[in-house]
């Protein structure tokens, strides 16, 4: 129902990579990449614009040795770019988690983790250093999917039964936001889930880490994004409009909050 998108902006060698039935409704992909560690100066840094996803990022050098870097991005209101921990050759391999799917790992509200970058083990603690350590040593990429499944797995299983599934009350207003394609108000949901606007920010600050005003305008921008690419020949009138936009003015000025550059920059990547 939602699909997360950067659009055209991923770094070199990027791939992504489904996870299994049991964590599909909490991991939205794995996703690896590989820098080559020349000009890495001068070359221009990954821009990630906001998904309102949460991701548990490790990388470590390509040439082996070292310690591994571990850090978990938490959600973005605004594009944001992430400096390399390493200047060398790097490899990097990391976990998506889908919006509020981190929680049930960590039981930490993720309004704590807005709008920065933290080390990862701060917040997941000595797994994710043995995690990381794994990683580095694995002879490749399908060895990597096991580990850190397995790893999820046995947090997942481990985990409170309070946490990890979401109240009834944020799933419901959540499938709302994701059918409407982020094209609804705040006061429209909670009349429908019959509860205080207050109460709906409190749950989404906590579960989500961002308000829901703001988690369905990236919901919106999402769909926008993954529109233009899938129909490089509508307009951006015809996007526009079928996003409830009533005046250009207004959607140049949304799309270039979370894209960082008018919509024109889009169609000329």
């Amino acid at each position: 129902m939602f699909e997360p998108t950067q659009g055209t902006r991923t770094p070199g060698h990027y791939a992504e990579f489904k996870p299994c039935p049991a964590l599909k409704a909490y991991v939205s992909c794995y996703w690896s990449s590989r820098t080559d560690g020349t000009g890495l100066r001068n070359e221009p840094a990954v821009t990630v614009v906001p998904d309102g996803c949460t991701d548990l990022i490790f990388e470590w050098a390509a040439a082996g040795g070292g310690d591994v870097s571990i850090r978990f991005c938490g959600t973005f209101e605004l594009p944001f770019s992430p400096e390399s921990k390493r200047k060398d050759a790097s490899e990097t391999f990391a976990v998506r988690f889908f919006p509020g799917g981190a929680y049930p790992f960590i039981g930490v509200p993720l309004g704590e983790f807005k709008n920065a970058l933290f080390r990862g083990t701060d917040v997941w603690g000595k797994a994710a250093a043995e995690l990381g350590e794994q990683l580095r040593l694995a002879a490749g990429t399908a060895e990597r999917l096991v580990l850190v499944e397995t790893a999820l797995l046995r947090l997942l299983a481990a985990a409170e039964s309070g946490r990890v599934e979401a109240p009834a009350v944020l799933h419901e207003a959540m499938v709302r936001i994701f059918a409407a394609r982020g094209a609804v108000s705040v006061q429209q949901l909670a009349r429908s889930e019959n509860i205080s606007a207050r109460q709906l920010q409190r749950l989404f600050d906590g579960r989500i880490g961002l308000g829901p005003k703001t988690f369905c305008g990236i919901v919106r921008f999402q769909n926008i994004l993954r529109d233009a690419e899938r129909h490089p020949k509508l307009s951006w009138q015809e996007i526009a409009g079928a996003y409830g936009y009533c005046d250009q003015a207004h959607f140049i000025r949304d799309f270039k909050r979370f894209y960082g550059e008018l919509p024109s920059s889009l169609m000329m990547s």
